[in-house]
């Protein structure tokens, strides 16, 4: 049996019911139709994760497209391949969008797709932040990694949220509408007009006057993207933490304690910030290897969290996936404490490759043990819909119509 789900909790599975409050407006008066429609394109032997699997690898293409033409996340692109990142990021939402009512229509909505699809989104924030900083031509600098540690910690606020109310909640403007949407449409806007308008001053686009202009801070459009998007997070964690605060006093538990389940992520976050700022050739040179290795790092954490969530474990605290970044961060701090870096320099660089390995190991491993312990205990496929025996499926055919009328 995986050691990521001990064997008392796994009973619970089959008590777990997805819940969700979606405030989104976009979502219920212009995608909602447009989703309805188009889930009816697949057919109805395709499993749900199968849906979840094949949004996720467009933005996989967008980011291989990413490194062949603008490895370094400032060059100019030819235009068909910020078309390509704008389709390819659609179809990611799309896709994320219909998932779960391919689930209902095929009947086989389980806690397993809620794992599964929450593991695919871990896994690819951080690669669509990184394709619209290239996007915008902010380069290996501070601008492209706030751009993602913003992204990542509102979504581990959502994840810790979501264990300790049960539900998901998805405000009036969030990630995976409105954000997507908003991704999507500038890099459509990039492959029309080019790059070039992103490094303009946000002042040129507002009605502002230039002698009021000039005493406020000078930020390019796409800068000020990360500033607003930093001040929206602002918010978001607070709604979270009063979410949070309210669902443990329904249920009798401590808040503090409660509150305490961040530091998981802000132990991370706060270390891999650390180390950049204490080596700034990995910033300015290598930033793309080292957001890959801390975008499966966080996808480990997020997973866990999930994973205890949908049955009903503890909320997992430090784990595994902390060592890299914490050897890291000592590494690169040696030299501010009186000792000789162990690892400098280029070998540094192959430092962050090893980590990298050990993550995306790890991660597979996790995902793949989690996938088989779910499957065989619920008796279901992951990727395709497993077919019932005959007797089991005209059974569960007519007490569905039974419960129907």
């Amino acid at each position: 049996m995986a050691p990521y789900i001990p064997q008392q909790y796994l009973p619970n599975l089959k008590k777990y019911k997805y819940a969700a409050i979606d405030k989104s407006l976009i979502s219920k008066y212009v995608l909602a139709e447009y989703w309805n429609q188009l889930v009816k394109i697949f057919p109805l032997t395709m499993a749900a994760n199968m849906v979840t699997l094949l949004g996720s690898l467009h933005v996989l293409v967008a980011i291989v497209l990413n490194q062949i033409y603008a490895p370094n996340l400032v060059e100019t692109c030819p235009s068909w391949v910020y078309f390509a990142y704008s389709a390819c990021i659609w179809i990611y939402g799309s896709f994320d969008a219909v998932d779960g009512k391919q689930a209902r229509r095929t009947g086989t909505a389980s806690p397993l797709g809620e794992l599964f699809d929450h593991g695919c989104d871990s896994l690819v924030v951080s690669l669509i932040m990184t394709i619209y900083a290239s996007t915008c031509q902010l380069g290996e600098t501070w601008w492209t990694a706030a751009l993602v540690f913003f992204s990542l910690a509102n979504f581990y606020m959502s994840t810790m949220e979501e264990y300790h109310t049960h539900v998901l909640y998805l405000g009036y403007f969030s990630g995976p509408v409105e954000g997507l949407l908003s991704f999507s449409l500038a890099t459509l806007a990039t492959g029309i007009f080019g790059p070039a308008f992103w490094s303009k001053s946000v002042y040129s686009f507002l009605p502002i006057p230039t002698a009021l202009a000039q005493y406020l801070p000078q930020l390019t459009l796409a800068q000020s993207v990360v500033v607003g998007m930093g001040a929206l997070l602002v918010p978001t964690i607070y709604a979270s933490f009063v979410n949070i605060s309210k669902a443990c006093r329904e249920q009798g538990k401590d808040v503090l304690s409660a509150y305490a389940d961040a530091v998981p992520f802000v132990a991370s976050i706060t270390s891999v910030i650390i180390w950049l700022n204490a080596s700034p050739v990995i910033l300015s040179e290598h930033l793309v290897l080292f957001l890959l290795f801390v975008g499966f790092a966080f996808s480990y954490i997020v997973g866990r969290v999930i994973v205890a969530h949908v049955t009903g474990a503890p909320f997992p605290k430090l784990n595994r996936m902390h060592i890299p970044v914490f050897l890291g961060t000592a590494n690169a701090l040696a030299p501010h404490v009186g000792l000789t870096k162990v690892f400098d320099g280029q070998s540094e660089v192959y430092l962050v490759w090893v980590c990298l390995a050990y993550t995306a190991a790890q991660y597979a491993h996790f995902a793949l043990e989690v996938i088989d312990t779910i499957c065989s205990y619920l008796d279901i496929n992951c990727l395709t819909i497993k077919q019932k025996p005959a007797a089991t499926a005209a059974s569960g055919s007519t007490a569905g119509t039974k419960k129907s009328n």
